[in-house]
């Protein structure tokens, strides 16, 4: 009692813990941010490298198989994509005594193209030291950038370097000539980027951007900023730029990002601008992610300023120096964002990611921050004065965590299942995933939902299903596994189907009855829990703090009957099903075969459904005589009535016919005469006596008829109808069945006493009896109403009658004459038999005749008025052979006759 005692406490909140129907719902009101595309880590190889601990990050170009990194103290650093480098083999380069300001590599990776503000342009040999060459210049360079066939023999082996003019550095003989491209003036400013792509150079400073074409050596296309260059100085947010397939350039410029392509052939190129928008960042890098076609995406990193307004940020790119920008209350974050450009002036932001594990000084400025990638590879890097940052794409593993983490549990498990064979060992394997997904909702209280999920999650999978009712065992909610635990494919223990059904015993008892009846009883102990629902039930009778006792207690009681039927103690499932007064105790004793233990109990079934009680009687009627169950229901007419009808709708029962009319008589009077059309084994004069006591007036009149008693029937019929149409229906019918003219007498006997009806009888009765008779019965001194028409018509019908008769009496006289002067005509005909005539039979001449013609023999013939003659021979042996032709009939007439009947 104790154990069973503490189960109810288990089990006793759970059901008013979580209602409603069972639906799969979104997984947080709260909309979730969008999903990050990039990972963002440090270089594996840091921890390697002293200098990273010290040194200050100034510069940075990337290569396809490189990383050069300028430092403060101008040292150079070639490290591979993960942050590792063999300084032994390629030490680091020293060209600058200050800080590197930029670098950049040529499109082989040979060689690294660097300046400083020490006036010194440097290109520098990584594994090669053939176009090694230092070059002194009177300014500080602000941009440089090598020719894209820089290392091919004959190519000038050129470089460009921007200050206020664009200079073109081509190689001579021992030294590099210097020409201008384009020469500007104190109010352009300074050229802080440049870019080469194919023939097309482009530059900007503080009026624009510039493209310019090598060849016909002139400016292309200009492209004028949109934002306050006084606010936002070049110096402190650099542009930067980014040329794509078919000479397509994309500028990204403090907030404003623009895509200009040029267009056309060599010679008359010209540039249109195909997208031109702001963003909430100041950009430091911008790189792009290749798409299908000619689909792309943009990544820019860049700097957010918060804690004033905007403009009050933009103030801060226009400060001077460092100490303004330190006194400044704003805070940079370090951002990235991806966007789809879509029109002129719009775009659509995919994924904005905030870099926390980084910590920024309060003076960094966009110029600090440097950002590159490598499309193709899809590896992108960010650098700071301190740090190198890797970006890489998410993969399925980051995804599905992102998508936990924002309880996004539809896409997580989706994203698991569709590589599963790669997460198979790791801690987002979609096993793993459905049970965060499962642990997830019981946490937040949504457990009809984690229920829900579990054919989706545990599938197959016998371990999953067992682990989750252990899941809900723990959070109190087993009663929601009954509608989605498996009872086959996979089979589980049968512990997993107790919790779930004593759950259901303590918290819903209909649940209970439910799975009782649904669950096969392999599946758990059904000993076990026969134990506990007789507890239960003993418990629920005592206590007095449980609504509907009652119909707690027969939902119980069912249950435990069909627990009864499992354990094969019929006995015990036939009593609480006949107490119960369930209709299901006639399929269980259908299905077992359990007649008779209750053959006993005829009338409580009856009780409980008469119809399946009766079916089951007749069903079983080897087994109980009828006798023995009209005995058993004696007291109960109804029921009686019920099975003799049953009965005797098998052909079966007429010992009880007389039984039947007196059960019809006094509780069914309309199916009484249809009884006694149908059925032919009751005592007719029983059945009469009975009906006109009661004055049944039809069943009596049947009665009569059936016995023979017309002439009472028809008296009655009068009496009680006051319709003469019946009568003379039923005297038409008597009459032509039986051929009794008596009973119109006797109707005309009767109808006397009726005036009202004797016109109509007289109109109706004309053809069948004589007018002189109907005369004779006319009653005398009686006004009778419509006689003179009713005379009239019965005159005229027997006049007709008789012209009839005698109309048929001429035709024949006249078919008789015809036929016998036909007949005269034919026999007063003669046959003519010649020399050639043959028999009708052998086909031989009648005469035989010799070469002289003269006749020499006649033979014996037979000849009929039909034509056919016959040798007298022929004609008897063929007589006697046949034996059904009589003498004096033709054979060959017989012969036709047979063909034609045939």
């Amino acid at each position: 009692m104790d154990e069973s005692n503490d189960k109810e406490n288990e089990f006793g909140d759970s059901f008013l813990e979580d209602s409603g129907d069972i639906t799969r719902t979104t997984e947080d009101e709260d909309e979730a941010p969008l999903e990050p595309r990039f990972k963002y880590e440090r270089l594996e190889g840091e921890s390697t490298l002293p200098f990273m601990k010290t040194a200050t990050f100034t510069s940075i170009d990337l290569h396809d198989k490189f990383i050069a990194i300028g430092t403060a103290s101008g040292l150079i650093y070639i490290l591979d994509h993960h942050g590792y480098g063999n300084f032994d083999s390629v030490p680091p380069l020293k060209p600058h005594r200050c800080a590197v300001s930029k670098l950049k590599f040529d499109e082989t990776g040979s060689y690294i193209l660097s300046c400083a503000n020490d006036s010194k342009l440097v290109v520098s040999g990584i594994g090669n030291d053939k176009l090694c060459c230092t070059v002194n210049i009177q300014v500080m360079p602000k941009s440089i950038c090598f020719s894209p066939d820089f290392i091919r023999q004959q190519s000038g082996h050129c470089f460009i370097m921007g200050e206020r003019n664009l200079v073109l550095y081509e190689k001579r003989l021992f030294q590099y000539k210097a020409s201008n491209l384009y020469s500007g003036s104190e109010r352009d400013g300074f050229i802080h980027c440049c870019s080469w792509n194919d023939n097309l150079i482009a530059f900007t400073n503080d009026t624009g951007t510039r493209v310019y074409e090598r060849g016909t050596e002139k400016i292309l296309t200009s492209v004028q900023p949109t934002h306050d260059v006084d606010r936002v100085r070049s110096s402190r947010c650099p542009p930067k730029h980014m040329w794509m397939s078919e000479n397509t350039l994309v500028i990204g410029w403090a907030d404003t990002v623009t895509v200009l392509k040029i267009k056309g052939n060599e010679g008359m190129r010209k540039g249109e601008i195909h997208h031109i928008f702001h963003v909430s960042m100041f950009i430091s890098g911008i790189s792009y992610l290749p798409k299908n076609g000619s689909d792309y995406e943009l990544f820019l990193v860049g700097l957010q300023m918060e804690g004033e307004d905007f403009d009050d940020c933009a103030s801060v790119m226009s400060t001077m120096t460092t100490l303004t920008a330190m006194e400044s209350s704003a805070t940079a974050i370090l951002k990235t964002c991806v966007i789809r450009p879509l029109g002129l002036k719009d775009y659509e932001l995919q994924s904005e990611d905030e870099i926390v594990n980084i910590r920024l000084s309060t003076h960094t400025l966009p110029y600090m921050i440097h950002g590159l990638g490598i499309p193709y590879l899809s590896t992108y890097f960010i650098l700071t004065t301190k740090q190198i940052i890797m970006a890489v794409p998410y993969g399925p593993e980051d995804g599905i965590k992102w998508r936990l983490q924002y309880k996004l549990y539809t896409e997580a498990f989706e994203m698991a299942k569709e590589h599963a064979d790669m997460l198979a060992k790791t801690d987002v394997s979609p096993k793993k995933v459905g049970r965060k997904i499962i642990e997830g909702y019981l946490e937040s209280k949504k457990a009809r939902v984690a229920a829900s999920w579990l054919s989706s999650i545990c599938g197959d999978c016998k371990e999953e299903w067992e682990w989750a009712v252990d899941r809900f065992h723990d959070a109190k909610m087993s009663t929601l596994l009954g509608d989605v635990l498996p009872d086959s494919k996979p089979r589980l223990d049968p512990s997993a189907y107790e919790k779930v059904l004593l759950a259901s015993l303590f918290n819903n008892v209909k649940l209970f009855r439910r799975l009782v009846q649904t669950w096969s009883p392999d599946l758990y102990m059904t000993s076990t829990i026969i134990d506990q629902t007789q507890w239960r039930i003993q418990q629920i009778s005592k206590s007095e703090d449980i609504e509907d006792v009652e119909e707690v207690e027969k939902i119980l009681m069912d249950a435990l009957a069909h627990l009864y039927l499992y354990e094969r103690k019929y006995e015990s499932a036939l009593k609480i099903l006949m107490i119960c007064q369930d209709f299901q105790i006639f399929n269980v004793i259908d299905k077992h075969q359990l007649f008779d233990l209750v053959k006993d109990q005829i009338s409580d079934l009856m009780n409980i459904n008469s119809e399946r009680a009766l079916r089951l009687l007749l069903d079983n009627a080897d087994s109980v005589e009828p006798s023995f169950v009209m005995a058993k229901i004696n007291g109960q007419p109804k029921l009686q009535l019920a099975y003799l009808t049953k009965l005797m709708s098998r052909n079966e029962g007429i010992e009880f016919a007389d039984k039947a009319v007196q059960l019809y008589a006094d509780h069914e009077k309309k199916k009484l005469l249809p009884f006694l059309k149908k059925n032919v084994n009751y005592n007719v004069t029983k059945a009469r006596k009975l009906c006109s006591d009661r004055g049944f007036v039809e069943e009596t009149i049947f009665l009569l008829a059936k016995s023979g008693n017309h002439y009472e029937a028809v008296k009655m019929m009068v009496r009680e109808y006051k319709n003469i149409e019946k009568v003379i229906a039923y005297c038409k019918a008597v009459s032509t069945d039986q051929n009794d003219r008596d009973l119109w007498i006797h109707l005309l006997e009767v109808v006397a006493d009726f005036p009202t009806h004797f016109s109509q009888l007289i109109i109706e009765a004309s053809n069948c009896l004589d007018p002189i008779l109907i005369m004779d019965k006319l009653p005398d001194d009686v006004d009778i109403p419509n006689l003179s028409e009713a005379l009239e018509k019965l005159l005229t019908d027997f006049t007709n009658y008789v012209e009839l008769q005698q109309c048929c009496y001429d035709s024949t006289l006249n078919d008789l004459h015809v036929l016998t002067n036909n007949l005269m005509l034919a026999s007063d005909k003669s046959v003519s038999v010649s020399l050639m005539t043959r028999c009708s039979l052998c086909s031989q001449v009648i005469m035989n005749t010799g070469q002289d013609m003269i006749p020499r023999k006649f033979n014996d013939i037979k000849v009929f008025k039909c034509g056919h003659i016959f040798h007298l021979t022929c004609s008897a042996s063929e007589i006697d052979r046949r034996q059904m032709i009589e003498d004096g009939i033709c054979i060959a007439c017989s012969d036709n006759s047979d063909h034609v009947n045939v």
